[in-house]
């Protein structure tokens, strides 16, 4: 609730009035994020009987800033932790803002059917042993989990790479492959009643999303 309230406070009444103003906001964001907050959003926004409209753009990167600073999207959404540290550096000089939305925690996902989806907790051992689907919307060559499995001095075989939650969804329902999903993704993904969640057996502190 609280970060669709923030995302409400886009539609500023005191800059314009948003309810005959039919300009295009565009909002950059995974298509995990899409699937959380946009429908609460667009149920507000026609419900307040605003004439603005929304466009959503993939978002493709972990640093927007050139995207936003050339005119693309109005905001982009997301997890942005190297954005976050240059801006608090920049101070009062940045041209860009950021505020948080939420902390954001991230769970192993799998088909109910799978062999590790019998047991109640999921081991290190076990997990690194599974082939994985790893997400990858910003191409980088390691994720998060990644980094934090080298850190333990681990490492898990990633199977297949895709750049969305959606198709990633998809893919866990036909195959034995373990994904990392947000988990507030889960509920929103259509087909949560096809999936089994476990917490991850590995230090993953959550992640704050922000605008």
């Amino acid at each position: 609730r609280d970060a669709i309230a923030s995302m409400r406070e886009l539609f500023d009444p005191q800059r314009f009035d948003p309810a005959p103003d039919d300009r295009v906001f565009t909002l950059c964001m995974a298509d995990a994020t899409a699937a959380v907050l946009m429908p609460p959003l667009a149920a507000h926004v026609q419900a307040a009987g605003l004439a603005v409209r929304l466009r959503v753009d993939p978002l493709t990167t972990r640093d927007p800033r050139p995207q936003l600073e050339r005119g693309g999207p109005d905001v982009a959404i997301g997890f942005f932790p190297d954005v976050v540290r240059a801006l608090g550096a920049a101070g009062d000089q940045a041209e860009l803002a950021h505020e948080p939305l939420y902390d954001c925690r991230y769970v192993c996902v799998m088909r109910r059917g799978h062999p590790l989806a019998e047991r109640p907790t999921l081991s290190l051992d076990d997990y690194v042993a599974a082939d994985h689907l790893r997400v990858s919307f910003a191409g980088r060559p390691q994720g998060f989990v990644d980094e934090a499995l080298t850190e333990l001095g681990r490492e898990r075989r990633v199977a297949m790479t895709v750049s969305q939650f959606s198709a990633a969804a998809q893919v866990l329902g036909r195959s034995d492959l373990l994904a990392v999903f947000p988990y507030t993704y889960v509920a929103a993904s259509g087909v949560a009643d096809a999936l089994a969640v476990r917490d991850l057996p590995l230090p993953m502190p959550a992640k704050r999303v922000g605008l």
